[in-house]
This record gives structure tokens, sequence and C-alpha cells, in this order.
């Protein structure tokens, strides 16, 4: 890989919008190992030098998405050689290496959704905001065990029309709403799943900004407010502070008015308060600390917006 394809793939990284936090996380490690096996001959501590920099390049692409730093850091920390290792040695390390985290990556991206879907069960209509990977895998494994889901547009980018459309091709009962309908229809849901980029040390939940307006509406309505996300996008205590990433305002397709500044964030934080349960792959968290709220009058919300 010359420097200039991998400055490219780095590009792509920073600017990619479709993949969720575990598929960038494996995108990285895959384009490291395509870095390992294709730089030039050099001396062996040069070659060990310029990977682990490549790595760190990678690392700050997405600053909001801990499963890549996690990923990678460990790539880097269990990534060891030997001084009478050869080159070809050295390569064939670091390419086994990153290939163990991908695949450890998708194993616990299975044990999640299967945590989740069993917990989740049968008959059950689901509300989820963006497109998270771990919750197009739930969905999968109950679409023909009576789940119905209710799917926000996701705005800027409206995400939620490619997971309404996989919906649609496995003939799961889906309604689709914009981000502005979240307080009119969650009341209608069972529970509310979504996935995560990152989850601070004390569980706040950093995913896609309208996630803690959907916490809030939830509480709200007391329907219940899942998170499922693989236990490496867990970020340490002592991590520094996590940074919430800002896109391109042309996103939001608005004029440019003279005075006025549009903004564009694309994460926001859910607090630890207002989450049900966190689910990984080692299993189910329960928030004994959540406290419900009582509903509002049905006749508000449910008699006015059907279904």
């Amino acid at each position: 890989m010359s420097y200039r394809k991998f400055n490219h793939a780095v590009e792509e990284i920073r600017d990619d919008r479709r993949r969720g936090a575990s598929e960038m996380a494996r995108r990285c490690l895959a384009i490291l190992i395509e870095a390992a096996q294709s730089l030039p001959v050099m001396e062996a501590g040069e070659f060990r030098a310029m990977l682990l920099a490549l790595a760190h390049e990678l690392v700050l692409t997405r600053p909001s998405m801990t499963a890549v730093s996690t990923l990678l850091h460990h790539w880097q920390t269990q990534w060891v050689i030997n001084d009478d290792m050869t080159l070809d040695a050295i390569r064939t390390s670091a390419v086994e290496q990153a290939s163990i985290l991908i695949e450890a990556s998708r194993q616990a991206l299975t044990a999640c959704t299967v945590c989740a879907a069993r917990y989740v069960g049968m008959n059950r209509t689901v509300m989820t905001h963006s497109l998270s990977s771990t919750v197009v895998e739930v969905c999968r494994l109950l679409k023909d065990q009576g789940l119905r889901m209710i799917v926000t547009e996701s705005r800027p980018l409206e995400e939620g029309q490619r997971l309404a459309e996989q919906l649609s091709a496995w003939q799961i009962p889906t309604l689709y709403i914009t981000d502005a309908q979240i307080g009119l229809f969650v009341g209608q849901a069972d529970c509310v799943l979504v996935g995560a980029d990152s989850l601070l040390a004390d569980g706040t939940v950093v995913n896609k900004a309208g996630s803690y307006l959907l916490a809030l509406a939830a509480r709200e309505q007391d329907v219940p407010f899942y998170v499922c996300c693989e236990s490496f996008k867990r970020r340490d205590a002592d991590a520094p502070p996590l940074k919430l990433e800002e896109m391109a305002a042309t996103e939001l397709g608005t004029p440019q008015w003279p005075g006025v500044m549009v903004r564009n964030i694309y994460f926001d934080l859910t607090p630890a308060s207002l989450v049900s349960a966190w689910i990984d792959e080692t299993g189910l968290q329960v928030n004994t600390e959540y406290k419900q709220r009582k509903k509002p009058d049905p006749c508000i919300l449910k008699d006015q917006v059907q279904w």
C-alpha cells in the first residue's frame, strides 16, 4: 500500500457515513493488514515504527467511535515481535494479530445480538434510531418472531431509509417516521433498542444525535430504553475526554443566510439514568437506578396517532 493509497483510505474512514463504529474499526484493521503486506522492504525496527504510526493516524480519524481506538490499541499492544524475527515474520505477525481482532469483533457482535434478541423476545414492537449493525442483526434474528419496528428517518443523511428497506425485504411490519415524530410514536413501542458508537465509563451512551431525545421521550412514556453494543465500545474512566464529531453543515441542505450559523453535530450523549439496561456479548446489565415514569393518559397519544 502506497502512502497515497493509505491517505485515501484515511479520508474514506473520516468521511464514511454508512458504517457503524464496529464496522469502521474492522475496516481500520483491514487497512493495517493491507499496509503490513505491502509496505516496501525496510529495516525491521523502521517497519514496526511505520506501521504503528499508521495505526495512530487511523485512531485519530473517528474520535467519537471508541471501537476504533480500542481495537487499534489492542492490536498495538498485542503485536509482539522479537529481535530475531525476519521482516517477513514481522509482517505475518502484524497481519495475524489484526485478523484475530477482526474475528473477535465479529464474534462479539454475534453474541451481543443473540443476547439482545433473547431479551427483546417474541411479538414485540421495537423503536430505534439511526442505523446500528447490532440492531439490524437483532431484527434479522427476530424477523419470524412477530417483530414490528418503528424507524426514524435519522437526519441529515436519513440512514433510517436503508434500515426500513432491509426490514421491508425481511417482511417485518415497519412504521417509518420523521425524527420530529419520536414523541408521538414512542408510546406505541414495547421498548426502544439502539446501538452505540461509544459507552462512557459511567454508562452514558454516545450515539447518533437524536438518541438523547428518544430516551427522554421513552422515559416520559414509561417505555424501556435498551442499548445493545459490544463491550469494546466502552471507554475507560481515565481515557481523554471524548470529542463529538461535527460534520459539514452543507449536509443539512440550507442556504447560506447572513448571520445564521448551521450546526451538524452527529452524536449526542444519553445519560445513564435514562438507560433501562445495557446489553453486550457478556449478557444483560440492568440499570438498578433507572426510575420509571407514569405513562400519560393514553388518549393523548394512542387514540389520536394510530399505526
